[in-house]
This record gives structure tokens, sequence and C-alpha cells, in this order.
């Protein structure tokens, strides 16, 4: 009983799975309906636009043509096909070559035996076959079928697509066909095929060393040039007092060269020699040669890849500067159809070795006369420079002393626009006491700015004046405008700050004229301004602080702000070594005025 109901248990699963792969497969079938690739694009047919109809079509067809045995780059096939025609005696090895043409969209073919091909149009068929032109070059010489449209079709061995068929060529030795075709509407719309029935070849490498000559000087400082082949010593015949015979001994036309045998390549690595080049003289192929270095030298032995090469070759100096024996190898490297795996022909390698030996070790010797000629020359040549280096000096120090008389200019220019602006601001305060009928407040006042006035006018020739007289004329000019306004202030001197180090003149007045207008006048006997000076290090901080509403921005605060900047500018420009530096924070709760006098003491 057991048994029989396990029998069904695993009958209900068998039949639920069953039925969920057969859903399943219904659900991807519904789902791919009206669906195809378009590239690598899934787009649906019945949406397709007609350059993506143009393409599933062309991948359909390619499809057909590929189980005709035509080659084509699938899914991103051109417009040309090539399909191999081999009999039962041929033995044929097909090669993936280097592409070619503009951007190198071209395939090329090699092919190792002497199986024919066959040319076929992708999407070229009866109806459009007289927009497209082809032609058939040899060896990039003769032209065995000149520019033609399409007259020969064929249907796909399926039956589903018709194409053009573009001939049948057969092998000859060394023989290169190039085949090209073009729409005339849109010459965007071509494709090229080449197919190389070359053999491939070892590299015949001519090698040059490239050098400076000492002996023939060119006026450009260009470079000589020597096959490494040819780099033999000659020989000549020379007496002998020792044994009274004629012996050969060898005689280099060119220092660097050891070589005494075309197979024992040897030079030094001397300082005219500059590079080492190589040229392939059966190159451009349609393939590659690997390039290769073995060194052995002193400290160690190891084999370096350069990469490929299609034609020429240059072995730069850092790669052989060691002394040792080096060994330079050019290998063809091809790859099997379909792109792998590459296949490197050994057996049609092509070496050239060389040995680099040390530089010589030449000592030089300079005659007296000559270094005489040198100390003569370096003594010139030092006596000029210092001569032009003193002029320079001198019109550096003329030019900084007019720079600076000019900002002098400017300066008492700005000081002259500061007391006019001051004495006017004070004059229309003692009008507004008049106006009011304030009569003993203003003749408080006017004896405040009379004396003020005075010590303006005395000191105004001053661009400095000491921390004493600045706090005096700004101790009057408070309580002249505390009778105006009836504000209170506070004027504070640290106990380390020396009252008689001198700042600029009425450098702090401005500010606090700002305070007293545009921070307390509204507020009374509420407003309150706090002026600080502080010594810090070797600066010297003055600290105009009002509790007033602020202002919008510092250009708003009046003329005499202005003039200040204007003038901290000027003074900058005179007393490099210290600067004057101004920092206005404004908030609600007041404003804030800083100056700093930077290495001032």
């Amino acid at each position: 009983m057991k048994t029989l109901i396990t029998k069904i248990a695993l009958s209900i699963i068998l039949l639920l799975v069953y039925i969920s792969a057969f859903c399943q497969l219904k659900t991807e079938a519904e789902y791919y309906k009206n669906k195809a690739y378009a590239g690598y694009k899934l787009v649906d047919t019945t949406r397709a636009t007609k350059k993506e109809w143009d393409v599933i079509h062309s991948q359909r067809n390619a499809v057909s043509l590929k189980k005709d045995h035509y080659y084509y780059e699938y899914p991103f096939s051109g417009n040309l096909g090539v399909r191999f025609v081999k009999t039962d005696a041929t033995k044929s090895e097909i090669y993936e070559g280097l592409n070619w043409g503009p951007d190198e969209l071209f395939k090329t073919v090699l092919i190792d035996g002497n199986c024919a091909v066959e040319f076929a149009a992708l999407d070229v068929d009866e109806k459009n076959a007289s927009a497209y032109r082809y032609h058939v070059v040899q060896n990039d010489a003769k032209e065995l079928i000149t520019w033609s449209k399409p007259t020969v079709f064929k249907t796909t061995a399926d039956g589903k697509y018709k194409y053009a068929y573009l001939g049948k060529f057969n092998y000859k030795p060394g023989q290169v066909l190039k085949i090209e075709m073009y729409n005339i509407y849109d010459y965007r719309h071509m494709d090229a095929f080449m197919i190389d029935w070359r053999k491939v070849d070892r590299a015949n490498i001519q090698g040059n060393i490239e050098y400076y000559s000492a002996r023939f000087h060119q006026a450009d400082n260009g470079l000589f040039a020597k096959f490494i082949t040819d780099l033999q010593q000659t020989t000549e015949k020379a007496f002998d007092r020792h044994t009274g015979k004629f012996n050969e001994r060898p005689v280099s036309t060119k220092d660097f060269i050891e070589t005494t045998s075309k197979d024992d390549i040897k030079f030094r690595a001397d300082d005219s020699v500059r590079n080492l080049s190589f040229f392939i003289k059966n190159g451009k192929r349609s393939y590659n040669y690997k390039v290769s270095l073995k060194k052995e030298t002193a400290e160690n032995k190891d084999s370096i890849n350069l990469g490929e090469v299609n034609n020429n070759y240059n072995l730069n100096k850092e790669f052989w500067k060691t002394p040792g024996k080096y060994k330079i190898t050019f290998t063809p490297k091809i790859h099997r159809h379909g792109g792998s795996p590459v296949y490197l022909l050994r057996n049609l390698d092509t070496s050239i070795s060389f040995t680099v030996l040390p530089p010589l070790d030449v000592k030089r010797v300079i005659s007296e006369k000559t270094v005489a000629y040198i100390i003569l020359i370096l003594l010139t040549t030092g006596g000029f420079m210092f001569m032009m280096y003193r002029r320079r000096q001198q019109q550096k120090l003329a030019r900084e002393a007019q720079n600076k008389q000019i900002a002098t200019l400017q300066l008492q220019s700005v000081r002259a626009q500061l007391n006019p602006h001051f004495i006017f601001n004070a004059l229309a305060g003692i009008q507004n006491l008049i106006n009011k009928n304030a009569i003993e407040d203003a003749n408080k006042y006017l004896s405040r700015f009379a004396r003020l006035t005075r010590n303006v006018l005395d000191e105004g020739h001053q661009d400095l004046i000491s921390i004493e007289q600045e706090v005096s004329l700004l101790d009057d000019y408070m309580q002249m405008e505390q009778t105006r306004f009836g504000f209170q202030f506070s004027i504070n001197v640290a106990k380390n700050v020396d009252r008689q180090i001198e700042i600029p003149a009425m450098l702090v007045q401005p500010f606090a004229e700002n305070a007293v207008k545009h921070g307390i006048s509204s507020l009374k006997d509420k407003g309150m301004v706090t002026i600080n000076i502080e010594e810090i290090g070797a600066d010297i901080t003055l600290t105009i602080h009002d509790n007033g509403k602020g202002f919008d921005k510092p250009a708003g605060a009046g003329k005499g702000i202005k003039l200040c900047e204007e003038r901290m500018a000027l003074l900058n420009s005179i007393y490099k070594k210290s600067t004057i530096l101004l920092q206005i924070e404004t908030r609600d709760e007041g404003t804030t005025i800083t100056i700093h006098l930077k290495n001032w003491l």
C-alpha cells in the first residue's frame, strides 16, 4: 500500500513538472514571436524601421549563405563574402590577415595552398543590382574585372534568399586579389575584401646604425647611417721597425666600430651612436612580425617582447646601452581563420646578433693656451654680466623711487580729500544744532570743532602721527558728536602699547564717524561706540565697534570709507614691508571694523 502511494505521488510531481515546463516554453515562444535581432538589438518586427529591417534581412541572408560555406563576419556582416573552393587533392590552410582600408574595416584572408575562391554580394539581388558597382584587382596592378554591375544571381541552398554571384578566381603563385564594391547612390555603403595567396616569408632585414660623425660634421647636426653588416674594419699595410716588415693592421673608419667579421658585429656604446633601425625589405605584408630581444649582460640575462611590426622598427638605445651580447629576432605571426589561435612561425625567424662593448676611456689633455682662452672668456663674460646686473639694479631702484614718489603724491591727494570731507560733516552738525535752537550745545560743538580743526591743519602735512595724538583727536571728535547725538563711547589703549608709536594720521576717525552717523545716531543714549588699540606681536590692531543696526554693503557706508580704502592701498604700495588690512563685519546687532597694521613694529 505504501509503495503504491509513493508511485502515485511521484507521478503527480512529474506531471506538474511537465506542465510547468510546457507553460514556460509556450510563454517564451509567445515572447519571441515577431521578434528578431538587428545586430545585437532585439526588435519587434511589426514595428521595425526600414534600417532595422535591412539589418535583419542581411543577417538572415548571411545565415543562409554561411550554410552555403560563405564566410561573413556575423552578425555585423559586410556586403561581401567569400567561399573557399577546395578539392580532395587540395590541402590549403586559411589564416586571418591584417585589416586594411579606411579605419582598417576591410578583411584580409591568407591562403596557404592552391584553393580557389568565390565572391558573393550579400545585400545585392536583381532588384537593386543597378545601384552597385564592383571590380577585381590583381596585385594592385592589373584589373581583372573593371567596374561593373552585378549580372549573375543565385539562390541560397535553402531557397530563401537571392544574392549576387561575383565570380570564381583560381590560385596563382604570389597572387593578391582585391575586390571592392560600392553603392553609386550612397558611397558610404561600400565594402572590400582581399585574398592573399603569397607564401608566409621570413623577414628580409636590413639593419642600420645611426651616429654623429666627429670627422664629417654636418651643418644641420644630422645623423649618418651605415649598414650593421658593413661595420667591418678595413686594414692597411704598415712598416714595423722592430721586425723590418710590412704588417696588416686594422683601420676603423668610425671610432666606435670594433667589427672584424660580418658574422661577429661589435661596436662600442659611444656617445656618437644614437640609434639602431631595422627595415623589412619584403615588408608591408598581410601579417605582422613579432619582435623580441635577448640580451646577456654582466648583471643578468633577459628576453624582452618588443611588440609587432609590419615594416620598419627602431630599437631605442635604452634597450642596448649596457655592454653585453644582444640578439633581435623577427618572427612571422599569423592567426588561424576565425581569429584564434595565434601561430608564430619560428622556422621562419630572422635574427641579427651584435655585441655592445664599453665606451673607450679617452683622456683629453687641454693645452695651456686653451686654458688661458677659457679663463679670458669666463672673466670677460663674468664682467659683462656683472655690469648688466648692476645696471638693471640701478634701473630697478630708480623705478621704485619714482613709484614711491607717485604713491606719496597720490596719498597726499587722498588726505586733501579727507580733510574737507571731515570739515563739511562737522559744519553740517553745527548747522543742525543751530536749526534746533540748541545754542549751548552748538557752542560746545563749535569749541571742540575749532580745536579739532587746528590739530588737523597743524598735522595735515604729516603722514604719520603718534597713537597718543590719534587718541586725542578721536576723543575730541567723539565728544563733539556726543554733544549732537547723546550716545556713549569708550577709547581703550592696551597697557602694552607704546603711545609714541606712529601710525597713519586720521586712520580711525573716518570709521568712527561712520559708526556714529550710520550706526548709533538714532539710538540716542542707548548707542555705544567702543574703540580699542592693541599690540599683538609685531602687529597693531585697531577696532571700532558700534551696537547699531549695521548696513548692507561697506560701499554704502559713505565717501569717507571709500577714501580710506583708497588711502590704505597707497600706504601698502609705499610701506612694502608692512601691510594694512581692513576687515568689516556688519550684523543686525552691530558693526565691527578691524584695521590690522601687519609687521608694523
